[in-house]
């Protein structure tokens, strides 16, 4: 029982990592401005992220904690 259970979280944890892309990377920071016009994240470290076009802007807000994952322009 105990093997199928760890094969079973080794599984997951292969599955999830493959779906990232291979270039992709992620950083933690609280939001500190959402420009809808621009489509673009401030975070408050001063870094700021263009937003996909399908991007659901109620799922976020000033303030929040949160990981942004991305790929570095080419």
């Amino acid at each position: 029982m105990t093997r199928r259970v760890v094969a079973f979280f080794a599984c997951s944890f292969l599955s999830v990592s493959a779906s990232y892309p291979a270039a992709a990377r992620e950083v933690d920071g609280t939001i500190e401005r959402i420009d809808r016009d621009d489509a673009s994240l401030k975070l408050s470290d001063g870094a700021t992220y263009q937003l996909p076009e399908t991007f659901d802007y109620s799922a976020v807000r000033p303030g929040m904690q949160v990981v942004v994952v991305y790929e570095a322009a080419a």
